[in-house]
């Protein structure tokens, strides 16, 4: 996760915090909020104590769609062009991105929601549930886990666990966005 090491150091010397003050806040080293100052990224926790601390964003956008990747043109090609829900959520007029190289497998978006979209087994969701909940915090989105092989309807931290066939037997846009907010 990266962080704008110039506002951290803004709003730390601003508290009249040292690094070592800082440090005990968040648990980490005064070394380490030298690091963050000079612009080593952080984990998801971190951020969110920092944020916490001084109740003010030093998160930098992360921009989902128009990052670039890193994989070849042979590699990219092995990589599946869309996930075997889409056209059923598509369907119901939402608009999905599938990604690759993220804990999450699509955006789902519909008018100003966007949903980070897991997709697989339950035990493979289960266990990427807690950080696809996290990312979709420090974003400011919603987190949605699609099990193929498990028809019972949960949550996992922020995160909504639905089975796939609850999720295609959905009419509307706005009854999804019920089960998530609700």
């Amino acid at each position: 996760m990266n962080i704008s090491g110039k506002r951290l150091r803004e709003l730390r010397e601003s508290s009249n915090l040292s690094l070592g003050d800082l440090g005990q806040i968040l648990g980490v080293s005064r070394r380490t909020v030298a690091k963050y100052e000079a612009g080593m990224g952080t984990t998801i926790e971190i951020a969110l104590r920092i944020e916490e601390a001084f109740d003010s964003g030093v998160v930098e956008p992360i921009d989902l769609v128009q990052s670039k990747s890193d994989l070849s043109t042979d590699e990219m090609e092995n990589i599946p062009v869309e996930i075997p829900i889409q056209a059923a959520i598509e369907e119901m007029g939402m608009h999905v991105q599938p990604m690759h190289r993220a804990p999450f497998q699509a955006l789902v978006r519909y008018d100003s929601h966007t949903i980070l979209t897991g997709y697989g087994s339950a035990q493979k969701v289960t266990r990427r549930a807690g950080i696809i909940g996290n990312i979709s915090q420090v974003t400011r989105t919603h987190a949605m886990c699609v099990m193929t092989d498990d028809h019972r309807q949960r949550r996992i931290g922020r995160t909504l666990m639905i089975g796939e066939d609850s999720l295609l037997s959905l009419d509307e846009p706005d009854d999804l966005i019920d089960l998530i907010l609700n």
